[in-house]
C-alpha cells in the first residue's frame, strides 16, 4: 500500500457502523492540499471528455481576477471515489446496477480507491477507500435494499467528508449516489408539508409539489461552500408531481455541482447510464489555487483553456464558490 492509500485509512470509520471522520494521516510539502481552493473542471471536445489535459493549459479566474493554479489533477491522478446506496425498493433493478458496478470498478486503474457507503437511515460507511476489487465487489453485494430514504439528508455530511479528503490529500474526490428512492421513502414528510397559518399566499396549500421544490433548493443553498461535484443514478424514474419536483432538483443541484443526475425510464436504461456518468465522472479534473486573503464570497467561477484548442472545447465547472466556515 502507498502512502496515499494508508493516509486515507481512518478517514472513514466502521465501527458501530456509524460514519465517523478520522484523523487522516499526513505527509508535509507538495503532498498536502490545505489552504486551497480546487474546482471541478470538465473539457469536452467533438463530444468527446479531453483527458490528456495539463496544468499550464488552464487558466482559473475568481469574480474575473485571473489566479495562479496553484494545485491540479487530472484524469491520471489518484482518485478517491465515495460510492453511497440510497436503495430501498427494487431488489431487480439495484442487481442490476450491481453488477454493471462490478464490471466497471474493475477496470479503474490501481491509483483509484472506491469507499462504500449507505445513505438509508442516517450514513453509515461499509467500506472504507481502497484499491481491493474484490473486496469492493463483496461489498457491493452484500449491501441492503432496505429501510428509509436518506439521500437529502446525507448530502452535506458526505460533502464535508469529501471535502475534508479533497483538501487534506492530492487526490482527485467524486461522490456517485445509487437511488431508488421516492419522495414518499424519506422518513421526514414531505407529503404533508408545513403550511404557514399567516400566510394567505403560502403556496405550500394549494401545491404539495411546491414545499418539495423548496426543501431540494434549501439543501442546494447548503452546499454551496462545499466544491465536491455530485453524480446521481435513480433506478426508478417517477412521473407523479412529487416526484417530479423531487427528480428535477436532483437534477438541479448535481449541475450545479458541476456533476450530473440520470434518470432511468426502464430497467434497460440503468448500465448505459451509469457506464455514462463514469466516463464523464472519471475525465473531470480539479484547478486549485489560494484562498483570496479577503472575503468569503460567493465568487464567481470561470476557467478557460490558453491555445487555440481552447475555443472549441465546452468547459464546464461550478458556477460560483463558497469559503467553507472554520
Amino acid at each position: 500500500m502507498n502512502w496515499r492509500a494508508a493516509q486515507l485509512i481512518g478517514v472513514l470509520l466502521v465501527g458501530g457502523g456509524m460514519l465517523g471522520v478520522g484523523q487522516a494521516e499526513r505527509r508535509s510539502g507538495e503532498d498536502r492540499e490545505e489552504g486551497l481552493i480546487k474546482i471541478p473542471v470538465w473539457v469536452e471536445q467533438e463530444g468527446q471528455f479531453w483527458r490528456q489535459g495539463k496544468r499550464e493549459e488552464f487558466r482559473l479566474l475568481l469574480n474575473e481576477e485571473e489566479l495562479p493554479v496553484e494545485s491540479f489533477q487530472g484524469p491520471q491522478s489518484p482518485t478517491v471515489l465515495l460510492l453511497v446506496f440510497d436503495t430501498v425498493v427494487d431488489l431487480a433493478r439495484v442487481d442490476q446496477v450491481r453488477l454493471r458496478l462490478g464490471d466497471r470498478l474493475r477496470e479503474l486503474p490501481e491509483n483509484h480507491w472506491v469507499g462504500v457507503l449507505r445513505s438509508q437511515d442516517g450514513l453509515r460507511a461499509l467500506l472504507e477507500p481502497t484499491a481491493d476489487r474484490e473486496r469492493l465487489a463483496e461489498t457491493i453485494r452484500a449491501v441492503q435494499v432496505n429501510g428509509r430514504a436518506g439521500l437529502l439528508d446525507t448530502l452535506v455530511p458526505i460533502s464535508n467528508l469529501a471535502t475534508r479528503i479533497l483538501t487534506e490529500s492530492a487526490v482527485r474526490v467524486f461522490v456517485l449516489y445509487i437511488t431508488d428512492s421516492g419522495i414518499a421513502n424519506y422518513r421526514a414528510d414531505y407529503l404533508n408539508p408545513v403550511i404557514n397559518a399567516s400566510d394567505a399566499g403560502d403556496l405550500s396549500r394549494r401545491f404539495s409539489d411546491r414545499a418539495v421544490q423548496e426543501q431540494v433548493s434549501r439543501i442546494g443553498q447548503s452546499l454551496s461552500k462545499y466544491a465536491i461535484p455530485l453524480f446521481v443514478l435513480h433506478l426508478e424514474y417517477r412521473p407523479d408531481a412529487l416526484n417530479l419536483a423531487y427528480q428535477s432538483g436532483l437534477e438541479r443541484i448535481a449541475a450545479e455541482k458541476g456533476g450530473q443526475a440520470l434518470l432511468c425510464r426502464t430497467v434497460d436504461e440503468i448500465a448505459p447510464s451509469l457506464d455514462a456518468l463514469l466516463t464523464r465522472l472519471l475525465a473531470g479534473y480539479y484547478v486549485g489555487t489560494k484562498w483570496p486573503e479577503k472575503g468569503r464570497g460567493p465568487w464567481k467561477v470561470r476557467v478557460e483553456l490558453r491555445g487555440e484548442d481552447g475555443g472549441a472545447a465546452r468547459v464546464t465547472h461550478p458556477a460560483q464558490v463558497e469559503r467553507p466556515k472554520k
